[in-house]
């Protein structure tokens, strides 16, 4: 029997390809294959080929499953921890008082934190929401923090640009926040990008990180970054709010549909000016950076194929599930 092993992310870069077609005796199971991958796969992936690496066959993850026998025509993908491979940092005595309770998280502890250390998140834009997620994951120890975001505070950021200062409006956001950024973590590298999210850097940007936390008001931009995220293999977490709602899903390249499925075009007559408090973003942020945190860490179970919706006029939430679109131009090969 025939099955398809594809690569993602750094372990389709240590592979040199994203597929391979590979011949297997009848009654092999995922266990065997994975051996297999190991003794004989491309030069560079045995690093990958650990517990913390997920695999999934067709749309299951079953990488704890080694006894599963495998199919003709079977899918397996094979996503390793978005923290530049599995060479991470050690921690110093000073991260692990500073991280002590979170490395009491049952299956995070010290690999966990390391992969954070490591690991490197694009956020675009730094406001409301992306502000809170920045903030967050500053406070967990991600160690690089792009920010893309252009121009000037006004007056009217301040109910829920929680980054910034009165002191600061009329002058750029950036600067305002890396400060406070760094304020509270010094060892967190922020790196200060004064632009929004355009045809003309997108893909630069996406290029520079491990993953995207989607935060921007517009559908362009979000649009745009979700499918350079989807053309590198690189996970997005996109975070969207309205009034008293919220809207929360995280694209994995390969596994899950993605943003193109939803919102095929960008919708007409969306304003970036629209009614919303504070604790709203705050509230989106908080959960878009937990999202991060979890994929990047090998944590939990993810919004893949999923979206949280919130109304917290009424405290309701629900999941819903999110279907590919088969001719979906992103994210679908046939439709390309």
């Amino acid at each position: 029997m025939r099955v398809t092993v594809k690569y993602l992310a750094q372990l389709k870069h240590a592979a040199g390809i994203a597929s391979e077609e590979i011949d297997l005796e009848p009654g092999c199971t995922l266990g065997k294959l994975l051996a297999n991958l190991a003794a004989r796969g491309p030069a560079g992936i045995s690093g990958f080929l650990s517990p913390a690496l997920l695999v999934f066959v067709g749309e299951d993850l079953v990488h704890t499953d080694t006894e599963r026998l495998l199919c003709d025509g079977d899918v397996i993908t094979l996503l390793p921890p978005m923290a530049g491979g599995m060479e991470v940092p050690p921690l110093t005595d000073d991260e692990r008082g500073r991280y002590q309770w979170q490395l009491w998280v049952k299956d995070f502890g010290d690999t966990g934190q390391r992969r954070l250390k490591a690991s490197s998140v694009l956020v675009s834009r730094c406001g409301g929401v992306g502000g809170m997620v920045a903030y967050a994951l500053a406070a967990a120890g991600v160690g690089r923090l792009v920010l893309a975001h252009a121009g000037d505070l006004r007056l009217d950021d301040l109910n829920r640009q929680l980054l910034m200062s009165h002191a600061g409006i009329g002058r750029p956001r950036l600067p305002q926040a890396a400060r406070k950024l760094n304020d509270l973590n010094p060892s967190v590298e922020v790196v200060q990008v004064d632009e929004n999210i355009s045809a003309e850097n997108v893909t630069r940007l996406v290029g520079q990180v491990d993953a995207v936390a989607c935060c921007a008001p517009l559908f362009r931009e979000r649009l745009l970054m979700n499918a350079a995220a989807v053309a590198q293999g690189k996970a997005l977490v996109d975070c969207a709010m309205y009034e008293m709602e919220i809207q929360l899903t995280t694209v994995l390249p390969g596994q899950s549909p993605c943003l193109a499925c939803l919102y095929p075009e960008e919708p007409p007559g969306w304003r970036r000016d629209f009614p919303v408090f504070g604790a709203v973003a705050a509230t989106v942020g908080s959960l878009g950076a937990m999202e991060i945190i979890k994929i990047i860490a090998g944590l939990g179970e993810t919004l893949a194929g999923k979206m949280l919706v919130g109304d917290l006029r009424d405290m309701s939430f629900r999941r819903v599930s999110i279907a590919r679109r088969p001719q979906c131009r992103v994210c679908c090969s046939d439709a390309r």
